[in-house]
């Protein structure tokens, strides 16, 4: 005899596979970078980007709140309506629970409604592990770079000009077709690879014009004891003028990532 489909195993399977991928998308989500830098670089984790397992959380989510509605409507109703009876003939029995777990809602609420310790913590944690994905060197010029069509962008960098912008392309055989439609991002999935590797070959100058007399070989350290002058006091001034820099760079890698031609930089060095 053929067993009689059950309800209540169907829907306990439910909200256990529920919870386990709240679980599991919830702490990815925790420690995810921000979206700004996930789009940049396409981050994935187990083959899903960021919108992906915002959506496996949202919908799962949503998916354990029916479940357990039809739980307690379907499955546990009679047993629900039963406990309430007898709790408004007879009264609450468990007063210090009630109470001690109605304190610790209120503290819970409020202390993260105002931000306070320990549970600001928690999100002071969740911060941390989010910044600690991005790179200087990997950072977008703007935030959400690619949305941004190769006409936008122009607008944005003002050491290279719209031609200069598709010939670079085309050198490096990265496939487009519109400059005032396609974003970074779609031109990006069309070569099969990340917005941030279609802006370096963007900014990249051609070896013929990045070939000189060797000051983009140098580093920082070099130039300040050429100079005589602290490197600390030499980033700190690169700082000051919006030009991102870390001691061992050289000034070709520091003009590559400011889109500032490395001579540029080393004018600024030596005049101050």
């Amino acid at each position: 005899m053929k067993n009689k489909f059950s309800w209540r195993a169907f829907i306990s399977f439910g909200l256990s596979y529920s919870f386990i991928v709240i679980i599991v998308s919830g702490i990815i989500l925790y420690v995810a970078p921000p979206g700004r830098y996930a789009h940049w670089v396409n981050w994935e984790i187990a083959g899903l980007t960021k919108e992906g397992w915002q959506a496996l959380h949202t919908v799962f989510s949503f998916s354990f709140v029916i479940l357990s509605v039809f739980h307690l409507f379907t499955v546990n109703w009679k047993a629900f309506l039963s406990y309430i009876k007898s709790k408004t003939t007879s009264g609450l029995n468990k007063k210090r629970e009630f109470i001690f777990s109605s304190g610790l809602f209120v503290i819970f609420f409020f202390g993260i409604l105002f931000s306070l310790p320990p549970f600001q913590s928690v999100m002071d944690a969740s911060e941390y592990f989010t910044d600690s994905w991005e790179k200087a060197e990997e950072e977008p010029p703007i935030p959400h770079a690619e949305l941004l069509t190769l006409a936008e962008l122009n607008g944005q960098l003002t050491n290279i000009t719209l031609e200069e912008i598709t010939n670079n392309l085309s050198r490096h055989q990265i496939s487009f077709s519109n400059t005032n439609q396609q974003t970074l991002s779609e031109i990006a999935k069309i070569n099969g690879t990340t917005p941030l590797e279609i802006y370096r070959q963007i900014t990249r100058k051609p070896e013929s014009q990045r070939q000189g007399s060797g000051i983009g070989r140098k580093t920082i350290e070099d130039f300040a004891l050429e100079l005589n002058k602290d490197a600390d006091d030499v980033l700190k001034l690169l700082k000051e003028n919006r030009i991102k820099a870390e001691k061992g760079q050289t000034l070709r890698d520091i003009g590559d990532n400011n889109n500032i031609p490395p001579r540029d930089i080393y004018d600024l060095i030596s005049k101050e």
